[in-house]
């Protein structure tokens, strides 16, 4: 049982430096972390070596095992010569006061433990895994030599008899040890592997929000571009409007080039969705806006608006981001129904310190494995859709307080139902905010 713990013991104080390294220099998001760092390694391989050589493990009377040719070993491949000396040196000024070998011993071991360790230092970083397991067992039989030709020698220069189990001993602990070194060049590549990987992970997760920001601004443009080419069309092709309609169609447009204009300054400034400047606002008069502004898009689509709004709807939000949110719902629903008696509802009213806002269209309808997919980003039922309108419009909900829930049948339409919380106006005569007063 002795043997065992002290085993465990010797494996702990190779195996800690390893995990130490990982989690002070490895771990870091940083390209730097995949550099070689000689004073880290080469304190964490002379601890390891030290502590090693202090509590050796006695596998029989007199003869003493230990694993500090490991971190001697990975000082050297993975540090590099400054740190593999300087482990050697402490190492052996270590290893001469407890044991007293001699000067012979010292020589073979710093030839065996050294130049081998040098040798496969040269191109270490640039061998494949199996490549490196393959000289881990070389060095491993090298030390397996080492051992029983030292064992032999001390043997018969003393005239002491050699048994079977005493060389089976020495060859069992040199297998341990190998073992051990194999498991240690496994973590360390396993780890630096992961680094790797974890920084390709960042990159590419950088790449793809600077993708998902460029489409995502294409998509919300392209809405009040949208308003903006069909007003123009109108004022190019009505000829008997007056120059009052003329003058609301251009307030209009310009309107929503100032929208566009904004929805340019949100993203560019890395702010997008996540920029929210709340305030009291009527939400009834914005959604009979909206209503105005996709008049002209349901016109060119052949859609007729049935609107049911109650007055004096008020909420605490972002009013740009909230007809942004809307627009969006909106125009899915337009580009949902039929070319011929395509039906787009709407209605607004309060239930329950809530206002509903249900939008109702016969269109298509999706699937309830479609449904459950909304909102995320590059899904979209749309031929050309980019499926970023509907996520950040669930985006800007959550950030209200609020909630979007679909609810469809296949060809027979789809109703989306946003909920927000009512905002209590003092200065109105909403009924409920009547019955909240007199509450």
């Amino acid at each position: 049982m002795d043997l065992v713990k002290d085993i465990i013991l010797q494996t702990t104080f190779v195996i800690l430096p390893i995990f130490i390294f990982h989690l002070f220099w490895l771990s870091r998001n940083d390209l730097n972390a995949l550099k070689t760092n000689i004073p880290l390694i080469t304190s964490g391989c002379m601890i390891s070596s030290i502590l090693c050589i202090i509590a050796p493990i006695e596998i029989i009377d007199g003869l003493y095992f230990n694993l500090h040719t490991i971190p001697l070993f990975i000082s050297f491949v993975y540090g590099g010569y400054i740190s593999g000396f300087i482990t050697l040196l402490s190492t052996i000024a270590y290893f001469v006061y407890p044991y007293e070998y001699s000067l012979f011993y010292l020589g073979i071991s710093i030839l065996v433990y050294g130049i081998i360790s040098l040798s496969i230092r040269n191109r270490w970083l640039t061998y494949t895994i199996k490549k490196k397991f393959i000289y881990t067992l070389l060095y491993g039989a090298s030390i397996l030599s080492f051992s029983l030709a030292v064992f032999l020698f001390v043997s018969v220069s003393k005239y002491e008899s050699i048994h079977f189990h005493q060389i089976f001993l020495v060859g069992i602990s040199i297998f341990i040890l190998t073992l051990m070194l194999a498991l240690s060049v496994y973590l360390i590549e396993y780890m630096r592997a992961t680094a790797v990987l974890r920084l390709e992970l960042v990159k590419a997760e950088k790449l793809s929000i600077v993708s998902e920001l460029a489409a995502s601004v294409a998509h919300e443009v392209r809405n009040p571009l949208t308003v903006v080419r069909g007003f123009v069309q109108l004022i190019g092709n009505s000829t008997d409007s007056t120059d009052s309609q003329r003058k609301e169609y251009m307030n209009l447009v310009l309107a929503e080039l100032d929208r566009a204009q904004s929805i340019i300054t949100d993203y560019l400034g890395m702010a997008g969705q996540h920029k929210i400047q709340k305030e009291k606002i009527n939400l009834t008069d914005t959604l009979n806006e909206i209503t105005v502004l996709m008049t002209s898009y349901a016109n060119f689509k052949t859609v007729r608006f049935n609107c049911d709004i109650e007055k004096n709807l008020y909420v605490f939000g972002d009013r740009s981001k909230l007809k942004q949110v809307f627009i969006n719902i909106i125009k899915n629903s337009i580009e949902a129904v039929p070319s011929i008696n395509g039906i787009v509802s709407i209605k607004a009213e309060v239930k329950e310190e809530l206002i509903y806002i249900k939008i109702t269209d016969n269109g298509v309808g999706m699937t309830k494995e479609q449904i459950e997919r909304l909102g995320e980003p590059y899904y979209s039922l749309k031929e050309n859709g980019t499926g970023l309108g509907l996520t950040v419009t669930y985006s800007i909900i959550n950030s209200h307080g609020g909630s979007v829930k679909y609810s469809s049948e296949l060809d027979k339409g789809t109703i989306a139902v946003v909920r927000l919380p009512f905002y209590v106006n003092k200065n109105t005569t909403h009924p409920f905010e009547v019955h909240q007063n007199l509450g």
